[in-house]
C-alpha cells in the first residue's frame, strides 16, 4: 500500500504542472513537467487512488462531495484491477491517471469552478473504466457504454443526483473517437464560437441519450471537449518521446503491426482539429508532426 509519505515524495512540487498552471511557462516546459509527473505515477503501487487523493486535495475539492466520494471508491477499484484486464498495455490505470492529470491541468487553465472541476476529473477517471483491451470496431460507443454502466452503481451509492450522473455520462460518451468527439466539438463550436447548431445523432437514445445534453448545455459541451482532448494529449501534444511510447503501448494492446512514423502521422492528421480547449499545447503537436514527416522514408526520385 502506498503510504502518505510515498505519495508526498512522488509529487514533491505541487506548484508546477499538472497540479498548477505555471505562469509564463512555455508549452514545451509544461509538457515536460506533466510527463515527469506521469513517470512518478508509474512508480506508485496504488496509482489511481494516490493521484485522485493528491489532485482533489490540491484543487480544494470537498471530500464529502458525492462525486468525489464516488471517485475515491472507483479509484480504489481501479487499483484492484477493476479498470480492465491486467494485460491491457494501454487502457490501464496509468492511462486513466494520465487523462485525469491532463484534465486537471486543462480545467484549472480554463478557470473551471470546483463543481465543474470535480465533474471533469471524475469523468476522466471513469472514461475507460472496465476497458476490455479491445476496440469499438463494428460497435460504436460499446466501450463508452461499458464505462458508464460500470461507473453508475458507484455514483448512485455515493448519492450523486441523477442530473449530475447524466452530465458525467455525456462527457464519457463524448470520448468515443468516431462519433462522440465529433458531436461534442460541433456542440462546443455552436455555443462557444460561431458554428451552426449541431444535429443530435440518431443513435442518441436509450443509454446513449445523455449525449443529447451536449446540444443544450454549453457547460457540459465545454467539459466534454476538455476531457476528450485530455484523453488525446499524452498521445499527440506533450513530448515526442511520450507520444511514441503511447503509440507503442496501443499497438501492443491491439496486436497490430506498425508503430512507425507513417502510422503516427496518420493518427496525428486525424486529430488536427482537436485543440478547442487545449490550444496551449498545439505547438507541441506541430513539432511532433514535423518530426514524423522528417522521419518518413525517403521516396525514390522518379
Amino acid at each position: 500500500m502506498t503510504s502518505p509519505r510515498a505519495v508526498e515524495s512522488a509529487f514533491p512540487d505541487l506548484s508546477i504542472a499538472p497540479f498548477a498552471v505555471p505562469p509564463r511557462a512555455s508549452p514545451e516546459r509544461v509538457a515536460d513537467q506533466i510527463v515527469a509527473c506521469f513517470g512518478a505515477v508509474a512508480a506508485l503501487d496504488r496509482p489511481a487512488a494516490s493521484v485522485f487523493e493528491v489532485l482533489t486535495a490540491r484543487a480544494g475539492l470537498d471530500p464529502l462531495d458525492p462525486l468525489i466520494t464516488a471517485g475515491t471508491q472507483i479509484a480504489a477499484e481501479i487499483d484492484r484491477g477493476v479498470a480492465g484486464r491486467a494485460c491491457n498495455a494501454y487502457h490501464n490505470s496509468q492511462h486513466l491517471c494520465e487523462v485525469v492529470l491532463c484534465s486537471l491541468f486543462l480545467g484549472r487553465q480554463a478557470g473551471l469552478s470546483q463543481t465543474r472541476l470535480a465533474r471533469v476529473i471524475v469523468a476522466a477517471l471513469v472514461h475507460d473504466f472496465r476497458h476490455d483491451g479491445t476496440t469499438n470496431a463494428g460497435q460504436v460507443f460499446r466501450l463508452e457504454r461499458l464505462a458508464v454502466a460500470s461507473a453508475r452503481p458507484y455514483l448512485v451509492r455515493a448519492g450523486v443526483v441523477p442530473e449530475e450522473i447524466e452530465r458525467v455520462a455525456a462527457i464519457v460518451l463524448a470520448t468515443e473517437v468516431s462519433r462522440g468527439v465529433l458531436f461534442a466539438r460541433r456542440c462546443f463550436r455552436f455555443f462557444h464560437q460561431t458554428g451552426p447548431r449541431p444535429e443530435v445523432p440518431a443513435e442518441a437514445t436509450g443509454d446513449l441519450s445523455p449525449l443529447r445534453r451536449l446540444a443544450t448545455d454549453p457547460e457540459t459541451a465545454f467539459e466534454a471537449v476538455l476531457v476528450a482532448e485530455a484523453d488525446l494529449l499524452p498521445s499527440v501534444a506533450l513530448t515526442d518521446a511520450h507520444s511514441l511510447l503511447c503509440q507503442q503501448r496501443l499497438v501492443r494492446e491491439n496486436g497490430r503491426v506498425g508503430a512507425g512514423p507513417a502510422e503516427k502521422l496518420a493518427f496525428l492528421d486525424q486529430q488536427s482539429e482537436g485543440f478547442l480547449v487545449s490550444g496551449f499545447f498545439e505547438p507541441n503537436f506541430n513539432r511532433l508532426r514535423r518530426s514524423m514527416v522528417a522521419a518518413l522514408p525517403m521516396r525514390p526520385r522518379e
